[in-house]
């Protein structure tokens, strides 16, 4: 099944033919699990699949891929959605700060990955609006953990009291659960044995929110 969505989200079995020369039968019997492809062979598949081995054979690690192939690219500009295990390409979320005033901005060359255009389908989010990126440190654990994937949807920055959002204070990122208290904007972790209490987002620094996270393995 990994090989199979692999296969789909490099442009299909045609275009793994001309790029390895593997004929599209054998593709066929690799992907129903007839035959198993050889060490080598799998490792070719996942050079030009842009995947590991290591997820090909265990699932462990994601896909990622060093940008959008123009056929993974035709298909989510065109909304196809019928295959839930196509992969997609999505862009990632990454930060530098502004020269100069010492504001984070998002950093737009910061890559491209893949991901299964069934999840994103499934948690209403939109392939141009989705951004994927990487938890770190343990303030919202057990909800995130130290080096989780994220998905976060940039259109959704409204704030609707207690969801988790990316958001920038000044130069710094930030992933917390947040509310609104009147006027005021509240932060809060998840780790309440190490971060007990709400704090209130200082408005002395520009503010700004980056978008929702929707998933992380899970939906939420």
């Amino acid at each position: 099944m990994r090989l199979n969505t692999a296969i789909k989200g490099a442009g299909g079995k045609a275009r793994i033919y001309r790029e390895t020369g593997i004929p599209v039968r054998t593709l066929n019997n690799y992907t129903s699990a007839t035959v198993e492809p050889t060490a080598l062979t799998l490792a070719k598949l996942a050079e030009v699949c842009r995947v590991s081995t290591d997820w090909l054979l265990s699932g462990v690690e994601a896909p990622v891929g060093s940008g959008p192939s123009a056929a993974a690219e035709k298909q989510a500009i065109s909304g196809a959605s019928d295959d839930v295990d196509r992969l997609i390409p999505i862009q990632r979320l990454a930060f530098r700060a502004a020269a100069g005033n010492g504001v984070l901005v998002v950093d737009e060359d910061a890559g491209w990955t893949s991901f299964p255009a069934g999840t994103l389908q499934r948690i209403h989010v939109k392939p141009e609006n989705a951004r994927l990126m990487i938890a770190a440190g343990d303030s919202m654990r057990p909800t995130l953990e130290d080096g989780d994937p994220l998905l976060v949807d940039i259109s959704d920055t409204e704030i609707i009291d207690g969801r988790v959002y990316v958001f920038s204070i000044g130069d710094q990122a930030l992933v917390k659960r947040l509310r609104r208290r009147g006027a005021k904007l509240v932060m809060r972790s998840d780790n309440r044995e190490h971060f007990p209490d709400e704090e209130e987002v200082p408005m002395v620094e520009p503010v700004r929110i980056i978008g929702r996270v929707r998933w992380v393995g899970r939906s939420l």
